[in-house]
């Protein structure tokens, strides 16, 4: 009885694309939920979520139980942490920041038995031998194990081929770290960061390895895909809950109603004020005006309109239902009392 038929590396292998989708929310019931999708694969983080190798267990257990496959990320391409990972039944791993032939060399030693590698073993404790209930898992257990390496910075586009020279199932590219490294932190679509990862993609395929990449952007998986990537993700499971939960409560807050309030200024300068105002605030917020009218709107809802008169500044201030309506005044009348310093500058407010 061999190791069990590793799903992923056998559709990896007949050129299926597999299309998958990150889990970083440490928790099991979290992981059933993005189980019951249907995602060819699903990888649960243990790099920057909080995971740590019981918990990643747990979540590979209930994943298994699914239509999609479970992957791995490591925090780090320790030897010692790769047996446990393989021991506990994990069949796909993905290493992050791999840079040199060299340590994907090693990586490959670490996921295989002797002679071809330094694997211990001590698979009769092990889940990966359904606790030795696999008698030739030992002899059969390496062709089911895929390796991915993460290829995400300049050093590991530098050693790319050599990298690829190493016997590695896949390799994976790091749009945002590479991005971050190239001097463009934050800006993983800058078109230095894209020429660099479509053209990493397109060597990983030459070389009959293994290409993937996490992206939310539809135009860069598309162009992905087209190159020959096989294993692609589209999206995060964090990402996709903030999100989801940002969007549900503005929805409910839209029910509410905004908090409103009117004021009076007696002023002979109204235009002049109200002019000065909304071109302070031009740079932050969206201003609209002329001598006797202008309108203000911050992105998180405050929102102001003047009125200029003869011998008058009228004003509404606005805010959402969970505004600080209170504040929003004073910020405004903050700001025109220092604007009018010559003369006995007041808003009488009225609800």
């Amino acid at each position: 009885m061999p190791a069990p038929l590793n799903a992923f590396k056998a559709a990896l292998q007949a050129g299926q694309p597999q299309v998958g989708c990150w889990i970083g929310m440490a928790d099991t019931y979290a992981a059933e939920i993005a189980a019951t999708s249907q995602f060819d694969w699903l990888l649960v983080d243990g790099e920057h979520a909080p995971n740590d190798l019981r918990s990643i267990l747990e979540q590979v257990r209930v994943i298994e139980g699914s239509g999609s496959q479970p992957v791995a990320r490591l925090p780090i391409g320790e030897t010692w942490m790769i047996k446990q990972y393989l021991d506990a039944g994990v069949q796909n791993i993905l290493v992050p920041m791999v840079e040199s032939g060299d340590q994907a060399r090693d990586l490959v030693r670490a996921v295989r038995y002797p002679p071809y590698g330094v694997r211990g073993v001590g698979s009769a404790l092990a889940r990966a031998s359904r606790f030795a209930a696999i008698p030739d898992y030992l002899k059969t257990a390496d062709k089911q194990i895929c390796l991915l390496v993460q290829v995400e910075n300049r050093a590991g586009l530098e050693a790319l081929d050599d990298i690829l020279a190493s016997d590695v199932d896949g390799v994976f590219l790091g749009p945002s770290d590479l991005a971050a490294d190239m001097g463009h932190i934050g800006d993983a679509s800058h078109t230095e960061v894209v020429e660099a990862v479509l053209d990493a993609i397109t060597r990983v395929v030459a070389a009959g390895k293994f290409a993937g990449i996490l992206t939310l952007d539809p135009a860069m998986q598309r162009k992905c895909l087209d190159l020959g990537a096989t294993f692609l993700a589209t999206n995060i499971d964090v990402t996709l809950f903030a999100q989801a939960v940002r969007r549900a409560a503005d929805e409910a807050l839209a029910l509410l109603p905004d908090q409103s309030v009117s004021g009076v200024a007696k002023t002979e300068a109204a235009s002049k004020y109200l002019q000065q105002l909304c071109k302070h605030w031009s740079h932050k917020a969206q201003v609209a005006f002329d001598d006797t009218h202008g309108s203000v709107e911050f992105p998180g809802g405050s929102r102001l309109t003047l009125v200029a008169g003869e011998t008058s500044l009228s004003l509404t201030a606005q805010t959402g239902p969970r505004g600080d309506l209170t504040r929003w005044q004073e910020v405004i009348e903050a700001h025109l009392v220092r604007f009018a310093f010559r003369e006995d500058f007041s808003i009488d407010w009225v609800d």
